[in-house]
């Protein structure tokens, strides 16, 4: 198993960008959510939050804090995800628009659990 030495190297961080950049697509292609301030800055907040949470936990070196950044990172992405489904709901997006971001979330949610695990199993008592 390789060393990872920074964030940017895990796969759940990448996947968590290519997210974020479908999401700012998908915003940037609709004019109808541009007139909804609120739920848009919600929307765009959630999805930046998910890489951001990833980076900040890596960066903890402890695996229990990092357990609790990827958990605040899945927190994010799900709200992400539910957001997008509303917007689909709600006529923002059409539904086959959101196809690759939700496969993003998808790919990324897979990443950020096998991470958490991984680092469950490195946890002491004391971390």
């Amino acid at each position: 198993m390789a060393i990872v030495k920074n964030y940017r190297e895990l796969i759940a961080w990448q996947l968590a960008e290519e997210f974020k950049k479908a999401v700012f697509e998908l915003v940037d292609k609709s004019e109808r959510i541009q007139l909804e301030h609120k739920f848009r800055s919600q929307l765009i907040e959630a999805a930046c939050s998910v890489s951001k949470n990833i980076a900040e936990g890596f960066r903890r070196f402890k695996p229990r804090s990092i357990d609790q950044f990827f958990g605040y990172a899945l927190a994010s992405l799900h709200e992400a995800e539910d957001r997008i489904r509303d917007a689909i709901q709600l006529r923002y997006f059409a539904a086959a628009d959101c196809a690759r971001a939700l496969n993003y979330a998808k790919r990324c949610t897979v990443a950020t659990i096998r991470f958490k695990k991984s680092q469950r199993s490195r946890a002491k008592p004391a971390d």
